[in-house]
């Protein structure tokens, strides 16, 4: 407990008084001093009872917007404090997340004063966690004051560190092992068909197929060897998803035909290919990517999920692209060099130099990386991208870029609203073959 200001000016004063009393043996200046001492005394007890009048009304219910969840996944925490302040009184209520846990957006704290009757508080943050596990909550703070006195508690019953944070151990752009120590990529699959290539031997690990022992070999060293077949197969398009910001309105019909349009694509290439990727997007951010998964049910679970309008931490409100800036660089200076009036001249020069300005100040975006690095651990030859009509489509460019640079044949799907009276059963997409939207 902290003594305010108010309290430490009293504090003094009565040891001053006191301490002349005793000096000059006066005991109307000793009555004064003991009666300031019993009145700092009497309101510590009536900050006492309050604040622990306001401790037994503080309530706290916490949701998440997805648990479990992955190391690395950014996840929402909404929590509502309910408390009860006496008069004269302050609260400062700090919701506390999992110490393997960081807060990168939003506000954990409250600021409540003197109120009469149980009030609601609403607060909302994002958090990433860093270290897998299972992580409660570490509860909350409450920091209590009145003119007088100050006192910090933390809480941590049983309801202030509910909900119980799980977090999966891998990450989701983890790449997967490599046997190769020469820094190249390994396409090739395993099979199962016995009359396939093999291509390498290797010890057995428990949970192996043994049908895929080599019998003679493990024979020759007296242990279990694996054989590693070599089988040709074409690989399952990837689906990249481009979901709206909830920031903002965005067209629901047509947010809807999406959902069907690209859970149709999932069941058809899982179907076919026995596997299926799905990159899910939101403007330059990404959101989730499910990377080679066999089982359906799994995809269409996360898949409903996900599928909703996502937070937005990153905007680029149509930036222009480094590659666009070159070439219209590159056209003012062939129209100035083309050009005899020395006005328009000026004009073109300066319109380069703007160009070039910009141009040179800007930095390639992280969400280029991110796509690039996402990608490269994904075999596939062909990509469908969806994606609404609505708002800036600068980020689309990012993902198209590395897909052309690996030849990809790129198929992005614009999905528009229908007009009112249109026939139902009338397309609504656009399909634009390694194109971009306009």
């Amino acid at each position: 407990m902290l003594l305010r200001r108010c309290t430490q000016g009293l504090s003094l004063l009565s040891l001053l008084l006191l301490s002349v009393a005793l000096i000059l043996d006066d005991m109307a200046i000793l009555l004064a001093a003991a009666t300031l001492a019993f009145c700092i005394l009497g309101q510590y007890l009536v900050f006492y009872s309050s604040m622990r009048e306001t401790i037994r009304s503080i309530e706290i219910e916490r949701t998440l917007s997805r648990n479990p969840v992955r190391k690395g996944t950014t996840l929402q925490v909404m929590t509502k404090i309910t408390c009860r302040v006496p008069a004269r009184m302050h609260v400062s209520i700090s919701d506390m997340p999992p110490h393997q846990t960081t807060v990168i957006e939003g506000e954990t704290d409250i600021a409540a004063g003197p109120d009469p009757e149980s009030r609601t508080h609403n607060i909302s943050y994002m958090i990433v966690p860093v270290i897998h596990g299972e992580h409660p909550f570490s509860g909350v703070s409450v920091q209590v004051r009145n003119l007088f006195f100050e006192a910090t508690m933390h809480l941590t019953r049983e309801g202030d560190q509910q909900p119980v944070l799980s977090v999966q151990p891998s990450g989701l752009f983890a790449p997967p092992p490599s046997e190769l120590t020469d820094g190249s990529l390994d396409l090739r699959k395993t099979s199962t068909w016995s009359g396939a290539d093999v291509h390498s031997l290797r010890d057995y690990v428990t949970g192996d197929d043994l049908r895929h022992v080599d019998w003679k070999v493990s024979a020759k060293y007296t242990k279990l060897v694996i054989r590693k077949y070599t089988a040709p197969m074409s690989h399952p398009p990837l689906v990249i998803v481009d979901l709206p910001w909830d920031g903002a309105p965005y067209p629901e019909k047509a947010f809807n035909l999406m959902i069907s349009e690209v859970t149709g694509m999932v069941r058809h290439t899982a179907h076919t290919f026995q596997q299926v990727s799905v990159l899910i997007i939101s403007g330059p951010n990404i959101v989730h990517l499910i990377r080679e998964e066999k089982n359906i049910s799994r995809v269409i679970a996360e898949l409903s999920e996900r599928m909703h309008p996502a937070n937005r931490f990153v905007h680029f409100y149509h930036t222009p692209d480094r590659s666009d800036l070159r070439s219209r660089v590159r056209d003012a200076e062939n129209s100035a060099f083309e050009e005899t009036d020395v006005k328009l001249i000026a004009f073109y020069e300066t319109l380069r130099d703007q160009y070039q300005q910009v141009l040179d100040n800007m930095r390639s975006p992280a969400f280029a990386g991110q796509v690039s690095r996402a990608l490269s651990q994904i075999a596939f030859s062909e990509a469908f991208l969806f994606s609404l009509e609505s708002g800036d489509s600068s980020h689309i460019r990012h993902v198209v870029r590395p897909l052309r640079s690996r030849n990809v044949r790129v198929q992005t799907r614009i999905i528009k609203s229908p007009p009112p009276g249109a026939d139902p059963a009338q397309d609504p997409l656009q399909t634009a073959d390694g194109g971009l939207p306009s």
